[in-house]
């Protein structure tokens, strides 16, 4: 039986048992084209079989604003929230730890995790005695990537076989830390090149299809909606082996901005041949590219990283996500990596708004 004759059938089941289940009746099976299977759900729990749903964060409401981005994490509003272990699986980093907090304007997340070396270096110029001259060394510096839904279907593995788009906020820590920012990208996957030289060839890090799921949004979702009460889109696609990814600061359509300013390697032998010299300077963003705030702390073999951005963002683009009910998103620990496919993952996680404690709202 070919794909689209499996997945016609699928569609005739499903179809079937809304004939006679009326608690289905906000279920709707629709066959895209030959290899796509789209189901919409609206006010139902329904859910497709092997859907894997992930963690939730909790993010805890502050009536005021109280957080000093500088990685520390010591204020006392981030001993309200909840702490969530989050596996995270490939690469060499295999645990991360989240909280979340929200006020009426800004959400913050903060990630921890341990790593035994402080990596704030990004392919200094080193002096190669033997060359008489600076090279560029191999030094790479750690970063932190999360990755949200955005304007289409969503997975939480940046190479899971899949194509779609995601919002990413990139921290890292030579090239945006200094500066107190993440990149804010605009993230999408193909299947195909794009005869664009900002898509990165990858492989697959998996064949094993799974379902694709989106938030949609309906009129009367609020803040505190549960699972079952936000309208979702779940796609069942074909996996391709080669993809094609690409995340660049977002710029609404316009040219993509310069995030760091190259420098050049110093003109004389150093007296200290061991030092080292920096290569890359930050730029500070802005518009689109620059709205999110983070900073990383590293301290006695743990980076911890806090991110601060609006819930609603000014240009209100397709590609950054609203915070206004539960969100899908995952954490991608880049441990003195720079590929995707070196980089550790965590399954998908949503970020779900609690409701405001009546005791809290009046500290």
């Amino acid at each position: 039986m070919s794909r689209l004759q499996s997945y016609l059938v699928i569609a005739t089941v499903f179809t079937g048992l809304l004939t006679w289940n009326f608690a289905l009746a906000e279920v709707n099976h629709r066959q895209i084209n030959a290899h796509n299977l789209a189901v919409d759900v609206s006010d139902d729990p329904w859910q497709p079989e092997g859907f894997e749903a992930g963690l939730e964060v909790p993010a805890t409401y502050l009536e005021n604003e109280v957080i000093t981005l500088d990685g520390k994490d010591d204020e006392p509003a981030w001993d309200r929230a909840t702490e969530i272990e989050v596996p995270l699986a490939y690469g060499t980093t295999k645990t991360s730890h989240l909280k979340a907090l929200y006020t009426d304007k800004d959400v913050f997340i903060r990630v921890r995790w341990a790593d035994d070396n402080e990596n704030r270096e990004h392919h200094p110029w080193v002096w190669d005695a033997e060359q008489g001259k600076f090279v560029e060394g191999e030094q790479v510096e750690d970063s932190l990537l999360l990755s949200f839904e955005a304007g289409c279907e969503w997975t939480p593995s940046l190479l899971a076989g899949y194509i779609y788009d995601f919002d990413g906020w990139h921290w890292q820590a030579a090239r945006s830390d200094p500066l107190g920012q993440a990149l804010d990208l605009y993230g999408n996957v193909q299947d195909q090149p794009m005869g664009d030289p900002n898509y990165i060839e990858h492989q697959s890090r998996t064949n094993e299809e799974t379902w694709i799921m989106k938030f949609t949004e309906n009129s009367d979702v609020n803040l505190h909606a549960e699972w079952d009460e936000i309208d979702r889109i779940y796609m069942h696609q074909p996996i391709t082996e080669t993809l094609y990814v690409k995340a660049v600061p977002d710029n609404d359509g316009r040219n993509i901005p310069a995030f760091v300013e190259q420098l050049e390697a110093p003109a004389t032998r150093p007296a200290d041949e061991s030092q080292t010299f920096p290569q890359f300077s930050p730029v500070e963003l802005a518009d689109g590219a620059g709205e999110v705030d983070a900073k990383g702390h590293w301290e006695d073999g743990y980076w911890t990283v806090e991110f601060r951005r609006d819930r609603v963002t000014p240009a209100k683009t397709l590609n950054d996500t609203v915070f206004n009910r539960m969100v899908q998103f995952s954490v991608h620990v880049f441990d003195q990596a720079e590929q995707l496919d070196e980089a550790s993952e965590s399954d998908r996680l949503f970020l779900k708004f609690m409701p405001q404690e009546p005791q809290l709202a009046k500290d």
